[in-house]
């Protein structure tokens, strides 16, 4: 079983701006087209920043941020953050106000690696890139989009990892209900079961693993000499 890749929920094309563009222009493409973030690439079309709403939402806020000490942040998307609110606030191209450190993921990315990263930084949507151009962009809501996967192809998949994973011996039955597994059966061990959930817990899309019919065959084995 191979993890779904980010291309498989990536939005393609995407809509990208300048970093010329002036700031009002780039929030009526955001209002018009009904999204939260735009790449920036330069003439060669590579990725060199992004701007979301969150970037723009400075000029409206109160009170305005005081301009700091320090005004370099290198590829640190922290202090850039740190440093950035009152470049954001003066700016008036795209260029000024955008994000230069864009946290980005490759088409082969796992969709759990992509999670992962967005929690990690605190970003809604990651650019997918191809030789530093983007092909896709994958968002928080197309991430969460694996949640609705059918319960007949979650099965399948959980299958297919009982039928590598069970020694003789072990039987195990699954079956699934809106993303939850069900289990049922037996295992050698409590290392076999953490073993076996750690699968499952690897199939996109699961919500919820429900074991409390699974048995460990060593335990039921040693009550039976006490």
């Amino acid at each position: 079983m191979s993890p779904l890749p980010a291309k498989a929920i990536m939005t393609a094309p995407v809509s990208t701006v300048a970093p010329e563009m002036a700031v009002r222009d780039a929030v009526q493409i955001l209002v018009e087209r009904h999204i939260s973030g735009l790449p920036v690439v330069n003439a060669a079309g590579e990725l060199v920043g992004i701007v979301t709403e969150a970037d723009l939402l400075y000029k409206e806020a109160t009170p305005k941020p005081a301009e700091p000490l320090l005004r370099w942040f290198g590829r640190s998307l922290w202090l850039e953050r740190l440093v950035g609110a009152y470049r954001k606030v003066e700016g008036r191209t795209v260029g000024d106000v955008m994000t230069h450190n864009v946290i980005t993921a490759a088409e082969d990315t796992p969709v759990h690696v992509l999670a992962s990263r967005m929690v990690r930084f605190g970003v809604n949507r990651l650019p997918i890139v191809r030789d530093r151009t983007v092909v896709g962009i994958v968002t928080r809501a197309d991430v969460l989009k694996v949640f609705l996967r059918s319960d007949e192809l979650l099965e399948r998949e959980a299958r297919k990892i009982l039928a590598e994973f069970l020694l003789f011996g072990e039987e195990v039955g699954v079956s699934a209900a809106r993303g939850v597994y069900a289990l049922r059966g037996v295992v050698g061990s409590a290392g076999r079961r953490q073993a076996l959930l750690t699968r499952l817990w690897s199939v996109d899309g699961v919500v919820a693993i429900d074991d409390r019919d699974l048995k460990e065959a060593y335990q039921e084995s040693a009550a039976m000499w006490e």
